[in-house]
């Protein structure tokens, strides 16, 4: 008996071993690549790192136009830039469109105490000035952006001329328990995810079965890679920690004025909505799939989520609700009609 546990210790200990050296070869292997993620984006133009003061922030800046729109990603979508690149093919020269990556996004910096809502609105802010963007600006959050819009036209409304929101967050009443079996998972998950990526494991899996082109980037794709490679996860994942946190900061901080505002909400009205979505990203869903997302995007949870969606735009205050049925991601899903919208919206600007 202790002879077996003798061999099944060494079994144990030989591979951890080969787990520590396989660790450290994936670390060495993903510094290697993050810099040559580096340098393809500086080549492809993608790299524009401006001061945000005691850190620096990737700036993309697109066209030269009259308006002056600053989008903002969702959570985790380092690649923005190349889905706003493609987006502007789509809008008018009158608009330059701006793309700003939050700390830790792509090869933006900043430390684990930049992830609150006031240092990342701050620190935008002072990027956009560095850049010599000078407001008024149209902000165009999208997603989990919707926290750092609010705030920032509700504090600075004077840096803003209109508020674009993409499909972004609203519910600010929202509260991550203080104790509990979900809270603990919830900081489990992002440890778990943060830990593969800073180790380089993610990469390395992802090599292991192979690159996949995507065809939504197009021949971005490569770029779009770079710029996740490229991330500090540490930060992303210090940013869903505070997400509750700096969503109540946002919804505190609202003061309803008559800034020209539209929200794009993006729900299913029929079937045809939802097969034209499962053709655009090939999803393979079943007619009865299909049937049953119809009937989710009008059940019970989704009625008191519209709900508050109403509130949340009442309170904001002179903000027209716009729907296109689509993607949670309708820039790239149905960038015409949603450049329409956006044309529209700046036509009735002052």
């Amino acid at each position: 008996m202790k002879k077996a546990g003798k061999i099944i210790g060494r079994i144990i200990l030989i591979l951890l071993i080969l787990f520590l050296i396989a660790l450290i070869i994936c670390f060495f292997y993903q510094k290697s690549a993050q810099k040559k993620d580096r340098e393809l984006l500086e080549k492809d133009g993608f790299a524009n790192l401006v001061s945000a003061g005691d850190f620096d922030m990737n700036v993309n800046i697109l066209g030269d136009g009259k308006y002056t729109i600053i989008a903002m990603p969702g959570s985790g979508d380092s690649a923005f830039p190349v889905s706003m690149k493609q987006f502007y093919e789509h809008l008018s020269d009158d608009i330059t469109l701006v793309t700003v990556l939050r700390p830790g996004y792509g090869i933006s910096g900043g430390t684990k105490k930049d992830m609150t809502t006031e240092k990342i609105v701050e620190s935008t802010r002072t990027a956009l000035k560095n850049a010599g963007i000078e407001a008024p600006y149209i902000l165009m959050p999208h997603s989990l952006s919707g926290i750092y819009g609010t705030y920032w036209e509700s504090t600075y409304p004077d840096e803003i001329s209109g508020v674009i929101f993409l499909d972004s967050n609203f519910e600010g009443d929202n509260e991550m328990p203080e104790k509990g079996v979900i809270k603990v998972m919830y900081n489990v998950m992002l440890n778990c995810r943060n830990f593969l990526d800073k180790s380089g494991l993610s990469r390395a899996i992802d090599a292991i079965k192979g690159e996949e082109e995507d065809d939504l980037y197009g021949e971005y794709a490569k770029d779009a890679a770079a710029f996740y490679g490229a991330t500090d996860s540490s930060l992303t994942t210090q940013e869903m920690k505070n997400f509750f946190i700096n969503n109540e900061t946002a919804w505190s901080s609202i003061k309803s004025n008559d800034i020209p505002k539209i929200y794009i909400t993006t729900d299913f009205k029929t079937i045809e909505d939802i097969k034209d979505y499962n053709d655009f990203y090939d999803f393979g869903l079943s007619e009865e799939d299909m049937q049953k997302r119809l009937e989710e995007s009008t059940g019970e949870w989704k009625t008191e989520l519209k709900e508050k969606r109403s509130r949340y735009i009442e309170k904001i205050g002179n903000c027209k609700e716009i729907n296109i049925p689509g993607s949670h991601w309708i820039y790239e899903h149905k960038p015409d009609e949603c450049a329409k919208v956006i044309e529209d919206f700046l036509k009735g600007l002052k």
